[in-house]
């Protein structure tokens, strides 16, 4: 995928005091995130590592099923690198994308005055999606759902057809989906957040009014 993480100068390395680009972005827009969870406990997946010769397109990083905090997250993400793993292609995020639907189905059954909850499932990657039209019906399939998807472009591939979807203005073709590429705002972590989450609150409100079910 992106080179061994545990070499200097590939996308994943990092070492103590010097954070890289996929930490920055979980911690700019998770903490953002975070502010709005009472739980403060997040599902951490990860996508494209070959494990015992096997390409794994979902599994869980750290030890539980959930992290605590942002913090919790990123020493989830880290745990992964200290396992014994080989990066893979090709990048595919449909079975981490189902996997938050199902999450999300569980609040949208239970959708009430009393009961909203919504799920934003933040997405990095450093390639294209294999199968973008896949993905595409994918996410407008789950348009109906209280779930949001965000996509942080890593490095420096040619994210165009994902910008241009989340360009798109129609929510019906362009479904609850954001892209933003990391290297155009990484040093200035507010603007990052803000530009990863701008579509967010519209759609939050957007879904439980849909459902006549008015903010509290």
């Amino acid at each position: 995928s992106n080179g061994n993480p545990r070499d200097p100068g590939t996308l994943h390395f990092s070492m103590e005091g010097m954070m890289n680009d996929y930490e920055e972005a979980i911690k700019a827009i998770g903490t953002t995130i975070s502010k709005y969870s009472l739980s403060k406990r997040f599902p951490v997946w990860g996508f494209g590592a070959k494990y015992d010769g096997m390409v794994r397109h979902i599994f869980q990083c750290g030890n539980a099923p959930e992290a605590n905090g942002v913090e919790g997250v990123l020493d989830a993400y880290r745990s992964v690198f200290e396992s014994d793993f080989i990066m893979s292609g090709p990048t595919v995020i449909d079975l981490v994308i189902k996997k938050a639907a199902s999450r999300s189905k569980r609040f949208h059954a239970a959708a009430s005055q009393s009961s909203k909850k919504y799920c934003i499932l933040l997405v990095l990657t450093d390639g294209m999606v294999s199968d973008l039209a896949s993905t595409k019906n994918l996410v407008r399939a789950f348009r109906g759902l209280p779930l949001s998807v965000v996509v942080v472009g890593i490095g420096r591939a040619d994210f165009t057809e994902m910008q241009q979807w989340s360009d798109v203005a129609d929510i019906q073709e362009r479904g609850r989906f954001t892209f933003v590429e990391f290297r155009e705002l990484q040093f200035d972590s507010k603007a990052l957040s803000r530009k990863a989450l701008e579509k967010v609150p519209h759609e939050v409100v957007g879904y439980f009014l849909d459902r006549d079910i008015l903010p509290s």
